[in-house]
């Protein structure tokens, strides 16, 4: 049987090697042997969040040791991001500076909530209220991240 989680992360990295369209390197990072965290081509976090129901709006939560993991990869590459995974309606990429400012902002509930209308892109709250402006339903933000450091290495 597939873990439900493998179906949710695959998706997410898929769409990132698909865009990319070349050599992409993957690693773990281990949170307390279940996997949340990635690095990517050992420049970019990646923290992967998923919600499991069909209808809007979708809630993430955070536990303080996903927002710690969150917080050391922020911390340790040049760029970071969560990936909010809406069931099979989409994935939304957010810098994950402003995922951590949202929830630090109030230490008892750490969540977030993502909606959307039909054909319409996706709005994102958490403890601080809304973040601003909407989010289409891709992983182009981490790409064009990648792609903006290697050009910074050469």
């Amino acid at each position: 049987m597939i873990r439900e989680y493998k179906l949710y992360h695959g998706a997410v990295l898929a769409d990132i090697v698909a865009m990319l369209g070349g050599a992409v390197t993957l690693r773990p990072e281990a949170e307390g042997g279940r996997l949340l965290n990635y690095v990517i081509n050992e420049a970019v976090g990646l923290q992967v969040k998923y919600a499991t129901q069909r209808l809007h709006p979708w809630h993430f939560n955070f536990p303080s040791s996903h927002v710690s993991s969150l917080s050391i990869l922020a911390s340790t590459y040049p760029a970071c991001f969560v990936v909010l995974v809406c069931h099979t309606d989409g994935m939304i990429a957010i810098d994950a500076a402003d995922v951590i400012a949202s929830l630090k902002s109030n230490a008892e509930q750490m969540w977030l909530r993502a909606d959307r209308k039909k054909r319409e892109m996706y709005r994102v709250h958490g403890p601080a209220g809304e973040f601003p402006g909407k989010f289409k339903t891709t992983v182009a933000p981490i790409v064009e991240a990648l792609l903006r450091i290697e050009r910074r290495q050469h």
